[in-house]
């Protein structure tokens, strides 16, 4: 599957081991990136400097606010990733919340490809706004698997800075050694990973390989590689909490909760991403601290899943329970079109 400045349309013979071809300078690629894979030239901390120097203005001294729009978001990552680039980081994960432009709790009746559809603009925005916006040619956008796994790649019209982005892409994908063989070629180009927790088969760069069964070295090695989470914004429930985990490169990681007067109240401010063991340490310090009883936090969390669920049947009648089968597929069709409705881009 090929997007170019349009939707996405199935393309067959799109594999990795053609884009593979196209890292060995295959003629046979319908030309998709250019001969510059022949030599990729090696980049000093200082060069890769030197080309973001003035391009953009992202330098920040101090941590800035949550991101009000999926647009804002877009931008703040960009920014992030380059202060990253221009530290040498050339491999970079970054995990954008998606909720914002799709109902997360259709995504097992509505598949991965309705996710994958309802978002790629906010990727492909997110890859236009990296170098400031500056020397870009052109925006690839290739389906390279059986599921959702996606390929965007930037070309720029300075071979240095063209760099690609691994979207959606599961535990099958990443490990396949012709992926692998990508990698290696794109040399000190930069490297994005995007939102693997939300592929088909997931997996969780910080938990370091050990959601990769039987192949736990391998995944480490790859975890290992996109460890660095330049930009991390996501809203989830945990622990019957609302809560929200925001990092932007250099500054620290995040926590806060939702309480029960529906204020978002700070939990952590931490140089490394918090484990699963430190985050309920944190919940459990603030439930002693404010005197929460167990009644009061399921209370506010049964209350919140009704609120949600009432929001996702106002977006998307039926689509639970109500309407046929017919009628459920005619919605997911029509988001797979593109026709969403405004009030499902709203932040949530």
């Amino acid at each position: 599957m090929q997007r170019r400045h349009g939707r996405a349309q199935v393309c067959p013979w799109l594999t990795i081991a053609a884009l593979c071809a196209v890292a060995l300078h295959c003629p046979g690629f319908v030309g998709l990136w250019s001969s510059r894979w022949h030599q990729p030239p090696t980049l000093t901390k200082e060069a890769r400097s030197r080309i973001t120097a003035g391009t953009f203005s992202w330098d920040r001294e101090e941590m800035h606010d949550f991101p009000a729009t999926p647009e804002e978001m877009a931008q703040q990552a960009a920014d992030a990733t380059m202060r990253a680039y221009r530290d040498g980081i050339t491999r970079q994960h970054v995990h954008f919340r998606l909720d914002q432009l799709f109902d997360m709790e259709s995504l097992y009746v509505k598949g991965a490809t309705a996710l994958q559809n309802a978002t790629l603009p906010l990727l492909e925005e997110y890859a236009r706004n990296l170098w400031g916006g500056e020397y870009l040619k052109n925006i690839r956008v290739s389906i390279v698997d059986q599921e959702a796994g996606t390929l965007i790649y930037r070309e720029s019209d300075n071979e240095m800075q063209d760099m690609s982005i691994f979207y959606l892409a599961g535990r099958d994908l990443v490990l396949e050694p012709k992926t692998g063989q990508f990698l290696d070629n794109m040399k000190d180009r930069l490297v994005v990973l995007a939102n693997p927790e939300e592929a088909t088969a997931f997996f969780n760069v910080a938990q370091m390989g050990k959601d990769f069964p039987e192949q736990t070295e391998r995944g480490y090695a790859l975890a290992w590689k996109f460890r660095e989470s330049s930009y991390y914004y996501t809203r989830t429930l945990y622990n019957q909490w609302q809560m929200v985990i925001f990092r932007s490169y250099p500054f620290q990681w995040q926590v806060w909760i939702e309480n029960l007067q529906y204020e978002l109240v700070r939990l952590s401010l931490t140089d490394e991403r918090p484990t699963f063991e430190e985050l309920d340490a944190m919940l459990l310090k603030y439930e002693k601290d404010n005197n929460i009883r167990p009644s009061q936090k399921v209370g506010k969390w049964i209350k919140d899943a009704q609120q949600e669920e009432e929001a996702s049947e106002e977006a998307s009648p039926g689509w639970r329970s109500a309407q046929s089968g017919d009628d459920i597929l005619r919605l997911a069709k029509e988001k797979e079109a593109g026709r969403v409705a405004a009030k499902d881009k709203k932040v949530t």
